[in-house]
């Protein structure tokens, strides 16, 4: 069905009404009036559907130049919305769309082609025409919901998450879920975050006094932020809010894909007295970089997580975000929390915050309804940047600037390699038509870093920075880029001239003479060794059970997945269950429960091999895994086994012996915890290391029944 185009001024007196299922489309919308669309693109495949499409509605197409059709007729909305639906998404990002009224080919035209959107965006953006009110009527058809963020500690309001909300021309209400994947696809994200912004810092102005407030943003959405975010900051000041007040927060779940442009705009922020913080953390493994890289002020947790507590997953993933935020003086908030469960085991584990459905829904506060703003002449255009950063499509051309005139005896070589020697970022420079490519410049941060000075450097070969720790396989990855002229990018870990090393973020980038040819290539190199030690501490602790520090689950599973597939007799399983430990809990408490699974947890390492796994399957249920076992000298299957299974009896004594001690348990006295073992070993008892616990955990019932029966309890 026809639906409005996006372009201003260009539009006829009729209206008709769009019912699309999926979209906004329910509003009044004035038909495409545009008789001439321009296609370009690369691949000759795409404009044949185009073509194709358009012979068999009758719209004819001219061909002005090699991948350039034009198109002109009465319904070129239609000929746009088929072609952009015949194509896959990936053809339709690439052909190039301009539905336009601008005739002839001068700079107008020029102008409008340069940023042309894709097919798909132009598309969407006649999809999701009705979007265009919304935007001319920004104080009446928007609007911020606010939710409240507690203090775990005392549970005062320590601020509030603001909620961007669209209300329709008819007075339907327009949910998110509708409202950001439209703007996205139609290429107006950048207008929808400024709105958002604004929205939330105008309707919190009355009533915040001196909480603070949460604002959502989509780092992709600010090209410069000493620019773009003016608008930010003047609808602070209009409101009566003082920047120390807002908390910007860019959540996971947006692709982040320049993470120094992520960098800039927080310090921006931070420069202006605001706090910044990273929301969804948990959501994907870029989490790790994210938080070690900005160190944000706040860290709200994925709500998954959160309601995934009480669970031994949750609780460690959780403990180990809190550890590495508090290690910089950062605040955790735990998102999505709905039970006082939930929230009383947050705070045990550490968080600062808490948001959640039981402190209350998102609400709208009452404020005065603000005056409606008058639809303009052709609406307006969303694709246009903000004001702040906006061309003047109405300025006269500007007369060129004269070239710059370098000053005596400096030549723009000499100013660069000035330039480049200043800079904080270690800097090396090699020549790509020398043999073994030498060494032909570094500056003065590459030899701080290093400790290698430029008369120890030039001339040699960058291996020199490699040690008995650097990734062969990444060598050999470089060595292909190198020698396919193509960028690169890697972390090594490299070795400084005093023998200490650290982890290396590299980037090669090729350089190439007028002619095209490769002369040389430029290595940026940049110290990440504390976001490299933070991450694998952060993968460790995913792997720890948080109470005892022994492995947990997850660990267990993936290093018994690894052993069973070594050929051979082994891994030995024991699967250790407390005799007792139930009885301690229900008279003494949870606590004290847990200082004895502590205690236990310490005498098990006692008996247990440094190449063993010790790991705790979840409330009062260890497991050993005897990694390799003595092989008998004839090294047969069956003495092998036997072998094992006498190894697994021995460890099996042992733990006995050392959970027969009383444990103390101050102020309570004494407790006595037994100890009932299960043993299997691969492959007679299972193939899989599921079928190993199970098989354990069946022997360790046995031998737990036979104690019961005042029979031996030798582990079966």
């Amino acid at each position: 069905m026809p639906k409005q185009s996006v372009l201003p001024s260009r539009t006829t007196g009729r209206s008709s009404v769009s019912r699309c299922a999926g979209c906004l489309c329910t509003t009044p919308t004035t038909p495409c009036s545009t008789r001439r669309v321009l296609l370009s693109s690369r691949v000759a495949h795409s404009l044949a559907t185009v073509r194709s499409i358009a012979r068999r509605r009758g719209t004819p197409l001219t061909a002005l130049a090699p991948g350039l059709l034009e198109a002109r007729g009465d319904d070129l909305e239609a000929l746009v919305t088929e072609a952009a639906a015949a194509l896959s998404s990936v053809e339709a990002a690439e052909v190039r769309c301009l539905l336009t009224g601008v005739e002839g080919t001068g700079p107008d035209l020029l102008a409008q082609a340069l940023t042309a959107p894709s097919l798909g965006s132009a598309a969407a953006r006649l999809r999701h025409a009705d979007l265009v009110p919304l935007f001319a009527d920004e104080p009446g058809r928007f609007h911020a919901e606010y939710q409240r963020i507690v203090r775990l500690g005392d549970g005062g309001t320590l601020g509030h998450e603001a909620l961007l909300r669209a209300t329709a021309v008819d007075g339907s209400r327009i949910m998110p879920d509708q409202l950001f994947p439209a703007a996205d696809e139609a290429g107006w994200t950048h207008v929808l975050d400024r709105v958002g912004r604004t929205t939330a810092i105008r309707d919190a102005g009355p009533w915040l006094a001196d909480d603070l407030l949460f604002i959502n943003f989509v780092p992709t959405s600010i090209y410069r932020p000493e620019v773009c975010l003016q608008t930010t900051e003047r609808a602070a000041a209009e409101a009566g809010l003082r920047m120390d007040q807002l908390v910007f927060e860019v959540t996971e779940g947006h692709v982040i894909e320049d993470v120094d442009h992520l960098d800039r705009v927080f310090a921006h922020y931070r420069e202006r007295g605001c706090r910044v913080a990273l929301d969804d953390l948990g959501s994907g493994w870029s989490s790790l970089a994210l938080l070690v890289r900005l160190q944000p002020d706040i860290v709200k947790l994925e709500r998954a997580i959160v309601q995934a507590l009480p669970g031994p997953a949750a609780r460690a993933v959780v403990q180990a975000v809190v550890d590495i935020t508090h290690s910089y003086g950062g605040l955790v908030l735990a998102e999505g929390v709905e039970t006082e469960q939930q929230a009383a085991i947050a705070r045990e584990l550490g968080c600062d915050l808490g948001q959640g459905w039981l402190w209350g829904r998102p609400v709208r506060p009452e404020l005065p309804a603000p005056a409606g703003t008058a639809l303009p002449a052709g609406g307006p255009d969303p694709s246009w940047p903000d004001a702040a950063v906006a061309v003047d499509p109405h300025a006269a051309p500007e007369a060129p600037e004269p070239p710059p005139v370098p000053e005596p005896g400096s030549g723009a070589a000499e100013l660069l390699v000035r330039a480049v020697g200043l800079t904080g970022s270690s800097v090396v420079v090699v020549d790509a038509t020398a043999p073994d490519m030498p060494i032909v410049y570094v500056n003065a941060a590459f030899t701080e870093q290093t400790g290698y000075s430029a008369a120890e450097s030039l001339g040699r070969n960058c291996r020199f920075l490699q040690g008995p720790g650097t990734d062969r396989d990444t060598l050999d990855d470089v060595a292909d880029a190198l020698a396919a002229g193509r960028p690169f990018r890697a972390t090594l870990l490299n070795a400084r001239k005093d023998g200490s090393t650290w982890w290396n973020e590299l980037h090669l980038s090729p350089l190439h003479d007028a002619a095209g040819r490769l002369t040389h290539y430029v290595g940026f190199q940049h110290d990440v060794s504390d976001r490299v030690v933070a991450e694998e501490a952060l993968r460790e602790r995913a792997g720890t059970d948080p109470l005892t520090g022994t492995a947990n689950r997850t660990a267990l599973l993936t290093e018994l997945d690894r052993q069973v597939h070594v050929p051979g007799v082994g891994p030995v399983v024991l699967f250790v269950d407390l005799d007792g430990f139930k009885g301690v809990n229900d008279r003494f408490g949870h606590a004290a429960g847990d200082s004895v699974l502590r205690i236990v947890a310490d005498r098990l390492r006692q008996v247990v091999r440094s190449r063993d796994l010790l790991a705790r399957l979840g409330g009062d249920e260890f497991v050993v895994v005897l990694a390799d076992v003595d092989q008998p000298a004839d090294d047969g299957p069956a003495s092998a086994l036997a072998a094992g299974l006498a190894a697994a009896h021995r460890v099996a004594a042992d733990v006995q012996r050392v959970l027969a001690d009383p444990v103390e348990l101050l102020p309570h006295g004494s407790v006595v915890v037994g100890a009932s073992v299960g043993v299997a070993i691969h492959p007679a008892d299972g193939e899989t290391a599921l079928e190993l616990l199970r098989a354990a955990d069946l022997q360790m019932y046995r031998a737990k029944a036979r104690r019961a029966q005042g029979l031996s309890a030798t582990p079966g």
